[in-house]
């Protein structure tokens, strides 16, 4: 029963969606003349005029409603049955405009997720054009009848009568309002640029409002604010960075071309229709990086979403990534480009650990599954291309073409495609293989530096540098590369160069102005690859510094610069004998410091389904519940053509998060792995239980070693050498008793264990 029921719901879909695109090549929509009587709530009245035009000779045409159709009226002649799905055409002229009246009741309309619809609320009444839950998204139709999908653009005149007492924001530019003496307020609100359903706003409270004025490139904006909650103060104060925001906006994009800013605050959350932007009523008097963010994300859609939009709505990346990104320029805008960068990098980070758990996969973002187009993959790695877009091509090459696909396809639609053609065309720069990766294909790239080192010859400032890469999520690779490279100086002196060549060729020869200590690909975060970057400059005394986006922890008893590089991609090469899977990320280590000082380094842990981290799926797929805290392992080796050692280390945290300790960083490439413990032996020791004393300590040839610890009972006693492998075990030992280990020459950790102890100490065999 229930698989014919299916089939036939399906069947009844792929009719319907077949219908929509045969009416969508068949209809133009104009212009909407809208009548709403909201005095009453709901549900309400409405008396909509459209004027349209069609595009092919055809007998009927279909629109959309929510509600109830009272009346119809086609080319001014009333029709006895009035059907929205079947609307008689014959006759009518090919590109002659003609008009289609409805007189309708509507009424409150909410999608089943509780966010897209028509809200009436005790206090508000207020549309939100997109419904998550809803095939197709859009909702302008729970407002006036209408073609309702992303493509087909229009103008709008509104007039609104409001319940007594109350009064009305909507999109567009306000023509008049007056107030009739039963109280009802009346208003004509007019858009005159082309606009989709979706983002046509109307609404009804008994608003509050901020008027003021954003001074910017191209103009001033009127500003307004309705809101319901707080004080003139604490919304002007929400809103005083957009006197920032807008101008660069318009440096960056273009002209804003929507005449006023508006917004309202509402309960259910936010929403970029024209010139009256839905916001979380929290956001209106906040000045939290979450609400900023959201005031210029839901604005920055004046230029991506509201000016050019999305063909379809596989391709909301456009839209939202876009808007998205604008977030980070108006980080910029705000606070500078280092905060902007920084804002980048913790998003990037979040995106690398969970975008693809929460969407199921690593995906494209062309092309996007209908129940995923509000995914993270559209919202935050949309805005990661963007934001490599722009280090790609450069500020000046991308922000002008910018500019030019903005003025070109102006209230226009576009996809993928177009896009990448648009932008290639004004910049000169193929972009065939970018988009090919980032936009058409899923994952990441990964690329890291294999080796650095002289060029020949006697110039030490002629380098040669090798750049490997992996696919993150995906088996291919970028079949171009262009990185940015920043070489560092013996004194951090820095000089980028671009590493740009075909896949084929994978090192490039370089002259610096110095000689280089060491490189760092794309440390300026031009590129959305998958790696996360954190830097830390440590002075002698200096606590313990966090270095969050690369899930490490650095200490230093003198000065030291580190520069961590977190790799999302899996560690390759020759592990040791024993090691049973190794985490899905690396880490790279650079830096100067003193030589003998000690670099202290905590790398974080966090096991599968531990939730309550901050660092949620940090090691999915790696560290499972079924595998103990004691299995887990250092691995360490200084170049990339070496082989990887087990370092010795301690534990700090739990069984769930927390991390391994190395006492003496040095600098290349770490990760964690899961191990055999009968075959490397891994040495734990507890912090702060007990003290242990080995004496001599370094154990001359011959010698006995004697073991002292605070105890009465008998322990094991381990030594393994500096690769994890237990070369010499005795059971049964007691504290004081001599012992003869045959040892070579070398560094050792000898491991003490019983139920209640266990402990390791350093011993040097001279």
């Amino acid at each position: 029963m229930r698989k014919k029921f299916g089939f036939f719901v399906l069947s009844i879909l792929l009719g319907i969606s077949a219908m929509a695109a045969q009416v969508a090549d068949s209809v133009d929509v104009l212009d909407y003349d809208i009548a709403l009587d909201l005095s009453q709530g709901t549900p309400f009245q409405g008396d909509a005029t459209l004027t349209v035009q069609l595009l092919r000779p055809c007998a009927s045409i279909a629109l959309q409603l929510v509600g109830t159709v009272d009346s119809l009226e086609v080319a001014g002649v009333r029709q006895a049955v009035p059907d929205l799905s079947h609307i008689p055409t014959a006759g009518i002229s090919v590109g002659q405009p003609f008009t289609i009246r409805v007189w309708y009741t509507g009424r409150s309309n909410v999608e089943a997720g509780g966010w897209g619809g028509f809200h009436f609320d005790y206090n508000m009444h207020y549309n939100l054009g997109v419904g998550f839950d809803l095939d197709p998204h859009v909702t302008g139709r729970s407002v006036f009848p209408c073609r309702d999908n992303f493509h087909d653009k229009a103008t709008y005149t509104l007039r609104m009568r409001t319940r007594a007492g109350w009064t009305a924001e909507c999109g567009g530019m306000l023509q008049s309002r007056t107030v009739a003496a039963d109280g009802t307020e009346h208003s004509v609100w007019r858009i005159a640029q082309p606009t989709p359903t979706y983002l046509v706003s109307v609404s009804q409270a008994a608003w509050k409002r901020v008027h003021d004025t954003v001074a910017s490139v191209h103009g001033d904006y009127p500003l307004s604010v309705g809101y319901l909650f707080g004080s003139d103060n604490s919304v002007r104060n929400a809103f005083a960075q957009l006197d920032s925001v807008v101008p660069m906006f318009e440096r960056c994009f273009g002209p804003y071309r929507w005449g006023r800013i508006g917004y309202i605050a509402t309960h259910k959350g936010s929403m970029e229709s024209v010139n009256n932007i839905a916001l979380d009523e929290t956001f209106s008097i906040s000045m939290s990086e979450q609400a900023q963010s959201t005031i210029a994300h839901e604005l920055g859609h004046a230029w991506f979403g509201n000016l050019i939009t999305c063909a379809e709505e596989g391709d909301m990346w456009i839209n939202e990534g876009g808007a998205s990104f604008c977030s980070e320029v108006a980080k910029e805008a705000v606070h500078g480009r280092d905060a902007s960068n920084n804002y980048y990098e913790r998003n990037l980070e979040a995106v690398l650990r969970t975008t693809y758990v929460t969407d199921g996969g690593y995906r494209s973002l062309s092309n996007m599954p209908h129940n995923y187009t509000y995914g993270s993959t559209t919202y935050d790695k949309g805005w990661m291309v963007w934001h490599s877009l722009r280090g790609y091509l450069g500020d000046s090459l991308f922000y002008a073409s910018m500019r030019n696909l903005m003025a070109s396809c102006a209230f226009g639609n576009l996809d993928a495609m177009q896009l990448r053609d648009s932008l290639a065309a004004y910049s000169g720069v193929n972009l065939d293989d970018f988009f090919d990766f980032h936009v058409f294909g899923a994952g990441f790239v990964n690329y890291h530096v294999d080796a650095l080192m002289g060029a020949g010859g006697c110039d030490p400032h002629l380098v040669n540098i090798t750049i490997g890469q992996q696919g993150v999520g995906t088996a291919d690779i970028m079949p171009s590369v262009r990185v940015p490279v920043t070489f560092f100086s013996h004194e951090l002196d820095t000089v980028k160069r671009w590493f740009e060549a075909p896949w084929s060729i994978v090192d490039e020869v370089f002259s610096l102005p110095f000689a280089p200590a060491f490189c760092i690909l794309d440390y300026d975060r031009e590129l959305s690859d998958a790696a996360t970057l954190a830097e830390a400059h440590l002075q002698e005394g200096s606590a313990s510094q966090e270095m969050s986006v690369a899930h490490i922890k650095v200490r230093a008893d003198h000065a030291a610069h580190v520069y961590a590089e977190h790799h999302w991609g899996s560690p390759w090469g020759t592990m040791p004998y024993g090691v049973l899977s190794t985490a899905k990320r690396y880490w790279v280590l650079n830096g100067l410091w003193e030589e003998g000082s000690a670099v202290q380094g905590s790398f974080h842990y966090v096991r599968t389904g531990y939730n309550n981290s901050t660092y949620a799926n940090l090691d999915r797929g790696f560290y499972h519940r079924a595998a103990l805290r004691d299995s887990l392992a250092l691995l360490y080796r200084p170049f990339h053509e070496e082989n990887w050692k087990v370092l010795p280390h301690t534990l700090e945290g739990n069984a769930n998060e927390g991390y391994l300790v190395a006492d003496s960083l040095m600098p290349g490439e770490y990760t964690l792995a899961i191990v055999d413990t009968h075959i490397l032996g891994v040495v734990h020791p507890v912090f702060g239980k007990k003290e242990m004393n080995l004496f001599p300590n370094p154990l001359g040839r011959g010698q006995e070693l004697v073991v002292e610890v605070d105890t009465d009972m008998p322990f094991t006693l381990s030594i393994y050498d500096e690769s994890g492998r237990m070369v010499w075990q005795k059971e049964g030992c007691v504290s004081g008793q001599p012992q003869r280990p045959s040892l070579r020459k070398g560094v050792y950790w000898v491991k003490i264990e019983n139920k209640h102890i266990s402990l390791q100490s350093k011993l040097i065999r001279s």
